[in-house]
């Protein structure tokens, strides 16, 4: 592959990536709107809850299929799949169809993340790898651009749009892709075939990551969380997990995920660093724009905007990484440098609370995103550094899964902390308790009296708080973990 066909290989997978990456904004910022027209306002986490779900349940089956049936039939399958959630999206009649749609395009979106970032790896040799995934990730920063803009837009005159423009976008991507189809990576295992595939792999860790992220995401909101089903949910999904592992090391000729890469030590470091640092990465990103809402009163497409003090330094950031471990040849300097600052701009955010200047809490983002920048890439590549080719894919894709296993886990431990510590001191005002609701949805809280929205902003400052304190805890043991990996050198 020549240098203009490795980048536009690279430009078409990046804008593949994008579709995932905004449709998931889009969603995000129109999410009140969708719900409100089904009627079903009250339940609209479950827009993105579907989708997170099936996306964090099939990562790892993606990630081993592209060892099993090669990365270009694999990336055109989740392209396919994403893009039929898509259009069942767009054609919902009805709340449940809504979401069940979106968990097809969950599906989809799982494999297109996953595989890109294999395909990325298996054409670019681990040395120069740091200089192409800040071009990579280049996408994040122009999706949560455009998201907020476009689904403010959206929701505006056509909901159904958000989903509509996945379609259109993915048909130039798709095409360059077709073009370069037979210089993509095809590299299959001899005599596979549908009964190697880890079935029972698939359906012990689907149900206990199920079980785990709605029972986080139940417990203090729908349900109390002593109540009966949360219990059950948790003891479920926990006691899955030694079944999971004995399953893959005794059962299945090729395993989901294979238990002989966590013998090195880079791959165990890297994956439960990856699963606590998202809460950072990821986590306080998501309730960015209801503090903007709430405490500051900022418009839906104004605090959609307010990320980008965090975004930017991040994409920055680990554009820089990426330079550094290419020159120096090793990982070891970046990781810990990005888990310190991480885990010091998360403590920092602890002060988010409406009464400091809007500037100091820019710096704080700013300081928080150069961090988390030099932890976009560094734990894969170190967790790459010290495995043979042939369980490349694999530990990619763990890595990648257990970011998306502790992001969904950390936003339902944040959101959990927030909507319970809001909905107290709301409710204990008489005055804003007739709009506890409407707060809680952040649905046009602009119009409500100048009194609640005082209590709100108050109260939604306090909550953020303490929600930043239980994020600092997990930064702070993703460092801690960090810290024992070893500084391989990249060759």
């Amino acid at each position: 592959m020549t240098k203009l066909q490795l980048k536009l290989t690279l430009a078409s997978l990046s804008v593949v990536g994008f579709l995932a990456n905004l449709d998931t904004m889009i969603v995000a910022t129109a999410m009140p709107t969708i719900a409100s027209q089904f009627h079903s306002l009250n339940q609209q986490s479950w827009l993105s809850l579907s989708y997170l779900l099936t996306s964090t349940v099939f990562q790892p089956m993606f990630g081993r299929a592209t060892d099993l049936v090669g990365s270009r039939a694999v990336l055109f399958a989740a392209v396919f799949l994403f893009e039929v959630g898509s259009l069942l999206c767009g054609v919902s009649q009805s709340f449940i169809w809504l979401c069940c749609a979106r968990a097809v395009a969950g599906i989809g979106g799982a494999g297109i993340l996953v595989v890109i970032m294999v395909i990325v790896n298996q054409i670019v040799p681990l040395r120069e790898r740091g200089n192409y995934m800040g071009i990579m990730y280049a996408r994040l920063v122009v999706a949560i651009i455009l998201g907020p803009l476009l689904g403010g837009v959206f929701a505006s005159f056509d909901w159904r749009w958000c989903f509509w423009i996945n379609l259109i976008i993915a048909v130039p991507a798709v095409v360059v892709l077709a073009i370069f189809a037979k210089k993509l990576p095809h590299t299959t295992k001899a005599d596979v075939g549908w009964l190697d595939i880890d079935f029972g792999g698939m359906i012990l860790l689907g149900a206990s990551v199920v079980s785990i992220c709605l029972a986080f995401n139940w417990g203090g909101s729908t349900f109390a969380w002593n109540s009966k089903i949360v219990i059950a949910l948790l003891v479920v999904g926990f006691t899955l997990v030694p079944l999971f592992v004995a399953w893959e090391i005794k059962v299945p000729r090729f395993p989901l995920i294979p238990m002989k890469m966590f013998r090195f030590r880079n791959v165990t470091t890297s994956s439960v660093n990856n699963f606590f640092t998202a809460s950072a990465l990821q986590g306080v990103f998501a309730f960015l724009p209801s503090y903007y809402q709430i405490v500051r009163h900022d418009t839906q497409l104004i605090s959609g905007l307010e990320g980008l003090p965090f975004v930017v330094p991040l994409l920055i950031s680990s554009t820089v990484a990426g330079k550094l471990m290419t020159r120096t040849g090793y990982v070891g300097g970046v990781l810990w440098s990005g888990g310190f600052f991480t885990l010091l701009g998360s403590g920092l955010l602890i002060m988010l609370n409406g009464r400091h200047p809007r500037a100091v809490e820019y710096v704080l983002l700013v300081v928080t995103g150069l961090g988390g920048g030099f932890l976009i890439q560094s734990p894969v590549l170190s967790a790459q550094s010290q495995v043979t080719r042939d369980l490349l894919a694999t530990v990619t894709t763990m890595s990648m899964w257990s970011r998306s296993l502790g992001a969904i886990i950390a936003i339902a431990m944040q959101g959990s902390i927030i909507t319970n510590s809001f909905k107290q001191a709301i409710l204990a005002s008489a005055a804003a308790a007739p709009y506890v609701m409407q707060l809680l949805a952040v649905d046009n809280v602009s119009s409500l009296p100048a009194d609640v929205q005082s209590i709100a902003a108050l109260s939604y400052g306090s909550a953020f708080q303490m929600m930043m304190v239980a994020t600092t805890a997990f930064c702070a043991a993703g460092l801690s973990v960090s810290l024992a990996a070893k500084n391989q050198k990249l060759s």
